[in-house]
């Protein structure tokens, strides 16, 4: 093809206008373009056609421009460098690093992603360790399985209230013996649950017995500096009521727990020194019947 047309580059055989794709009527001679001789210059050139109005760029000349509608669309060569174009893309710093194919996975990750990752890693951590007994993870049970017995319910009521009113009864006494009021402290709370259940399982269910140093580390963390208080004791089924009478309420029952820690001939002669102001306790009822108590203050 020696002629092309002057308007919309498309060649003929002869200088024979008009041009039968765009009707112009001027022809020149076909012209190939030659590859720069310097090594250096790494750029190439395309030929796009720019409509006049909007400036929207166009592979074809194919008018009316598909942005704005209108035209003409003028004929344009652009130079464009290729390493520019893929630093562009791949966001290449000032400092002149260049891109390559060898880019690593973490030169494209999100840095929201990575911390993402890093997240549900510690996560997995922790849930490993809650579940070893290790920390404690709210939902996830610090047990050595089931407890024998029953830690809900005792005779229709409610052991949660009874634990309740366990600690009001022991602030009715201490007031009456001049000493400040208790009050419940969930981690001692907890403390107290895990000694308790473990007191259970080592009667029970060939348990081995309290953690001493995970009670007692769960204790400090509750306690701080302060020096903690514990009254651990149990009372056979029936004690503090008639044998064949059940426990009017769980204040009744509660009252009678009280009584029997502070009737005990190991009960301290008076009530421990809680710089805190904080109580733990759990209750628990045995299969035999027999209550189980443990309370941590500080």
């Amino acid at each position: 093809m020696e002629w092309r047309c002057a308007w919309c580059g498309k060649p003929h055989e002869e200088n024979d206008p008009p041009c039968d794709n765009c009707g112009h009527g001027e022809f020149e001679k076909a012209v190939v373009p030659m590859a720069p001789e310097s090594d250096d210059d790494d750029s190439d050139t395309i030929t796009v056609w720019v409509c006049a109005e909007c400036g929207n760029d166009h592979p074809k000349h194919t008018p009316p421009c598909d942005r704005c509608g209108g035209g003409p669309l003028e004929r344009r060569d652009v130079d464009y460098d290729e390493e520019a174009v893929m630093a562009e893309m791949l966001g290449a710093d000032e400092g002149g690093r260049s891109p390559s194919a060898d880019v690593s996975y973490l030169d494209v990750l999100d840095t929201k992603l990575v911390l993402g990752f890093v997240g549900v890693g510690l996560l997995v951590v922790v849930l490993a360790l809650g579940f070893m007994g290790i920390v404690d993870v709210p939902g996830i049970p610090n047990d050595g399985g089931p407890v024998p017995g029953n830690a809900t319910t005792y005779q229709g009521l409610s052991l949660s209230t009874v634990e309740a009113e366990y600690v009001s009864e022991l602030n009715a006494r201490r007031a009456a013996n001049g000493d400040a009021n208790l009050t419940r402290d969930q981690p001692l709370s907890s403390a107290a649950t895990s000694f308790n259940q473990d007191r259970v399982r080592a009667e029970y269910a060939d348990g081995e017995g309290p953690n001493s140093k995970a009670v007692g580390r769960r204790v400090d963390d509750a306690c701080g500096d302060a020096d903690p208080a514990s009254v651990i004791f149990a009372v056979e089924a029936g004690q503090g009521q008639d044998a064949s009478q059940r426990f009017d309420s769980e204040r009744a029952m509660a009252q009678a727990l009280v009584s029997a820690y502070r009737n005990s001939p190991d009960a301290p002669a008076s009530f421990a020194n809680t710089s805190n102001g904080i109580v733990g306790v759990d209750v628990h009822v045995a299969p035999d019947g027999r209550i189980y108590v443990t309370q941590f203050a500080c």
